[in-house]
């Protein structure tokens, strides 16, 4: 009989952003965007309510996997290290100076590049390539992640297009979850690439992510046939299907699933 106690909780908080509990109780948020920092940066207002308030909310680990506003989200940032004072802030080299300059204190960021591990308290973090060109926007340092907490293995793609470098990621496998950006636009994987990557991946159950956060404009035109940003998760869950690929779970907004290490997920 599998040990509830060894579950690890994964909620969706929104575009590419998930709230991870070890079974520890230990909190890590993964890309937190819980503001509305590129309304004030970028005039793009959010349509998603913010489901957790960072000034309220517990967290040990805020993981990033690059620097966009809407992954690095410094108005976020800056409550979560109000609100506790020994959050670990974790990503590549190039959030650092943005995080201090918002008055996060440098002993608190670990920085992790491609290719290497680091572990903050019940979570291990190994860095991974993630090709996301943004004209204008380029982060060469983007990261896929890997996650190890509780016995599972959670594989979050970050924002990328579909590279054959990104499959290399497959050395850690299997992994328990998959989550995977699907939008198509903006540097991004639309969601047959999606399909693709997760199949040859093959988590246990695949999640899309990156929709749903702005009105469907903003998001911008896709290299998708049709040129539009696919935007539906319902076109990712076909697609895997199609290809005999991992089951999907679409999750709501706040919803979360417990994840144990065999790969079974199990409704809260």
């Amino acid at each position: 009989m599998a040990d509830d106690s060894a579950t690890v909780g994964l909620t969706w908080i929104g575009q590419a952003g998930y709230a991870i509990e070890a079974p520890s109780g230990e909190l890590c948020l993964l890309d937190p965007y819980l503001s509305e920092f590129a309304l004030e940066e970028l005039g793009l207002p959010r349509l998603a309510p913010i489901p957790l308030d960072p000034a309220a909310t517990r967290a040990d680990v805020v993981a990033i996997t690059h620097s966009h506003h809407d992954h690095l989200d410094l108005t976020t940032c800056r409550a979560l290290a109000g609100a506790n004072p020994g959050v670990v802030f974790v990503g590549p080299s190039s959030i650092v100076s943005r995080l201090v300059g918002r008055g996060i204190r440098s002993e608190q960021i670990v920085t992790v590049e491609r290719g290497e591990t680091v572990t903050v308290g019940a979570f291990t973090f190994h860095g991974h390539y993630a090709r996301h060109e943004v004209a204008g926007w380029l982060t060469e340092d983007a990261l896929a992640y890997v996650i190890e907490v509780g016995g599972t293995r959670i594989l979050h793609s970050g924002d990328t297009e579909y590279d054959q470098r990104c499959l290399a990621v497959h050395a850690r496998a299997p992994f328990d979850v998959g989550i995977f950006v699907t939008n198509g636009s903006g540097g991004n994987m639309h969601a047959l690439e999606a399909a693709l990557m997760a199949t040859q991946l093959a988590p246990a159950v695949a999640i899309p992510c990156h929709y749903g956060m702005w009105a469907p404009e903003a998001y911008g035109s896709s290299h998708a046939p049709g040129g539009r940003p696919t935007l539906d998760p319902r076109l990712f869950a076909d697609a895997c299907a199609k290809l005999g690929g991992p089951a999907v779970r679409v999750l709501e907004l706040g919803e979360r699933i417990d994840v144990r290490p065999t790969g079974v997920t199990i409704a809260a």
